[in-house]
């Protein structure tokens, strides 16, 4: 079983959503559909058995998933995916794309798409290199590529799709911040580094500077305030 267009639909989907369910995998609702939700849990569970992750249920991941226990799911000793994504990104704190204003950066040669805004691009590098996680993978939207996505608003899009949205609330470490300045589409995108208590926290972007928010050409910590986001992501 994979994502199809049109969505394969049936009883035995709905049987792989219920064990996931169970095994405490988030799957969005339990429709028998083989959407985009059910495939991101799918690949959450094949990461945590150690299986290939591409989002199939093929025999292996079947098998597995049918003897796996409720509530045994396997820790991650490293951490989250979103707390790996994280120490990728404070490695690179101070990067500049070159030359100036050129928005050619070792993240776009990377991705394959060089020369674009790219503080997508950056958490998608972070979370494939930091944390073996493709951002939007088995999502159709603008921007989308296969080593993750370049369009922030197709990223928020997904993340509420998926499940993984947690909205405008008290963000943890490894959490993606989708910022809005103006009130229209999603602009801006970064890891959480820290709550600094009440709505400040500090966040680590590509792509910006003091003067110019969103497309300032390094990347930085910045301090930020929960008025300034649609709110975040948790990719566990």
């Amino acid at each position: 079983m994979h994502v199809t267009s049109p969505l394969t639909v049936g009883p035995d989907v709905l049987e792989i959503q219920r064990h996931l369910e169970r095994l405490g995998y988030a799957v969005g609702q339990l429709d028998g559909a083989y959407g985009v939700a059910t495939a991101a849990a799918v690949r959450a569970f094949q990461r945590d058995r150690h299986l290939r992750v591409d989002g199939v249920v093929g025999p292996q991941t079947r098998l597995a998933l049918m003897a796996a226990v409720p509530g045994n799911r396997p820790s991650n000793p490293s951490g989250s995916i979103g707390l790996r994504a994280l120490e990728q990104a404070r490695r690179h704190v101070g990067t500049k794309e070159s030359p100036p204003g050129s928005n050619r950066t070792p993240f776009g040669r990377w991705f394959g798409v060089d020369g674009v805004k790219w503080c997508n691009v950056f958490v998608s590098y972070c979370f494939a290199i930091g944390g073996d996680y493709t951002i939007c993978s088995g999502f159709q939207g603008a921007g989308i590529y296969p080593k993750g996505c370049a369009y922030v608003p197709t990223t928020e899009a997904w993340l509420r799709a998926t499940g993984l949205w947690i909205g405008r609330t008290t963000p943890r470490a490894g959490d993606i911040a989708i910022f809005n300045w103006d009130g229209g589409v999603p602009d801006h995108i970064g890891i959480v580094e820290r709550h600094l208590g009440g709505s400040r926290f500090v966040c680590i972007e590509g792509n910006t500077s003091v003067g110019n928010e969103s497309n300032g050409g390094a990347v930085m910590r910045r301090t930020r305030a929960l008025t300034q986001v649609n709110g975040f992501g948790r990719v566990d």
